[in-house]
């Protein structure tokens, strides 16, 4: 196998990773999951079934802030563990970009609820959860990949119809996925248990 094929097969490989990593730094920091679990498809797409704060809502306490600051260390752990297990990617600027930019929007639309007009605490801030990010991917980075290497074992299988606002996150035809008791049944080792909400 060539080095491009090589390369093409890891990236793709990658993007368990990196909704692995979205996925269990939503369980780490107790934030709930939805039942569908995660998907992926085989252009390197994929989707989390998790749960994570809308830009432009109100901030009306000390609740408000916490869930934005852990909304946007489990918005930054995607790419980061997509990039611990595939470093290649950071030279892969046009395929970076794509990979990262659906989170970087969400990122910045919620630290500007917090620090409007963009002055200094906002990027401060932005370091600061990226770097909590970072940490939490280290300390969770077994979990991380058991989950990523289930998920990328799956088979190849039709993709299913997902709920509306989960529409668009492919244009593929097929998908590898996990359902949230599954991911449930790996992670036990590791100590980790999900909180499971069911999809409505």
């Amino acid at each position: 196998m060539n080095s491009l094929k090589q390369d093409q097969l890891k990236y793709g490989k990658s993007a368990a990773f990196h909704e692995a990593a979205h996925y269990i730094l939503c369980i780490a920091q107790e934030i709930p999951v939805r039942e569908l679990g995660l998907r992926i498809d085989s252009k390197g797409n994929g989707r989390s079934h998790i749960y994570c704060r809308e830009s432009g809502k109100e901030i009306k306490s000390e609740i408000d802030k916490q869930e934005i600051e852990k909304s946007i260390v489990l918005l930054f752990a995607g790419y980061l563990g997509q990039l611990k297990f595939f470093p290649e990617l950071k030279d892969m600027r046009d395929v970076a970009d794509a990979a990262i930019k659906e989170d970087l929007n969400q990122i910045d639309a919620l630290l500007s609820d917090m620090y409007p007009n963009k002055p200094e605490g906002w990027y401060k801030a932005k370091g600061i959860l990226q770097t909590e990010s970072d940490r939490l991917i280290k300390s969770n980075w077994s979990a991380i990949k058991a989950l990523a290497n289930a998920l990328w074992d799956q088979p190849w299988k039709p993709q299913v119809q997902v709920p509306p606002i989960d529409t668009g996150w492919s244009d593929d035809k097929k998908e590898k996925s996990m359902n949230a008791r599954d991911v449930a049944a790996i992670l036990r080792e590791f100590g980790l248990s999900p909180i499971i909400r069911a999809d409505v």
